[in-house]
């Protein structure tokens, strides 16, 4: 490719320019890295601590149950007064409910009993 010197000179010129510049400066030197501190684990967290976490998510999940139950009831009043729509909508809820419930029991459970009781210098 054939490429004109009135274009392309100046910006040839200016590469050059800087390429010496860059040159002439001194070379930066590296910054040192802080000092490496050795690992130590976290403390391991108490059983009572355990429990009341349990407890906090076994409470929260039974409380989405209680919730379950209660659109389960006002479902049936629905259907008692002949509303098929409103009666299909709490079904559908308390079903969601359940599901929400009976799965935070059982990831509590597995998160308190299982994940933490490994140890090992995990996340936590």
């Amino acid at each position: 490719m054939n490429r004109d010197r009135a274009t392309y000179g100046s910006i040839e010129a200016k590469y050059d320019e800087w390429v010496d510049i860059v040159a002439s400066k001194p070379a930066v030197a590296p910054a040192e890295l802080p000092a490496q501190r050795p690992y130590t684990p976290e403390p391991e967290h108490d059983d009572m601590a355990k429990t009341i976490h349990a407890g906090i998510g076994f409470g929260i999940a039974a409380l989405l149950l209680l919730l379950a139950v209660w659109a389960f009831v006002v479902a049936a009043k629905w259907t008692d007064l002949e509303r098929a729509g409103a009666a299909t909508g709490y079904t559908l809820v308390g079903l969601f409910l359940v599901v929400s419930g009976v799965g935070g029991i059982i990831a509590t459970w597995n998160h308190n009993f299982r994940v933490l009781a490994r140890g090992g210098g995990g996340s936590h």
